[in-house]
């Protein structure tokens, strides 16, 4: 069994009208017991929608996010939050960008950091920001 993290990105292509042919592929192979997301994610997701404007988009959007089929209510049980062992793995990954060179997003290092204190791997198809990070794209082309 391993534990998979998805990023905020492979939440969104999931719940596109048309999501990737691949993602639906791997996603549909997947225990659903095996897929987390993080409490950064949820955040990033309702940020989102309270970004839009008032209108029947955002009031779908909310109605969904708070829904039956929203994230909170998908993932009930599988939400993994930021935390003291996750701050540590933050900090690391974080100063070893800066020491290379190479500055780091620090919400895509939060998400890396929570997965790591819970023994995941991040599922992106970020994988510029998560240079170094283990991770698994399902959407790259084979």
């Amino acid at each position: 069994m391993t534990c998979h993290l998805l990023d905020t990105n492979i939440i969104s292509d999931a719940t596109r009208l048309e999501p990737s042919p691949s993602l639906v592929a791997w996603l549909g192979g997947q225990a659903d017991e095996d897929l987390y997301i993080s409490s950064i994610s949820l955040g990033e997701i309702w940020q989102g929608i309270l970004s839009l404007p008032a209108g029947k988009r955002r009031k779908a959007l909310e109605h969904w996010f708070n829904g039956s089929i929203g994230p909170a209510a998908l993932f009930a049980g599988r939400i993994l939050s930021y935390d003291e062992r996750a701050a540590l793995a933050w900090g690391r990954f974080m100063a070893e960008g800066r020491r290379k060179g190479r500055p780091r997003s620090a919400i895509d290092m939060m998400v890396a950091a929570i997965a790591e204190a819970n023994h995941c791997i991040v599922v992106t198809d970020n994988e510029k920001d998560f240079r170094g990070i283990p991770i698994l794209n399902p959407m790259r082309p084979a």
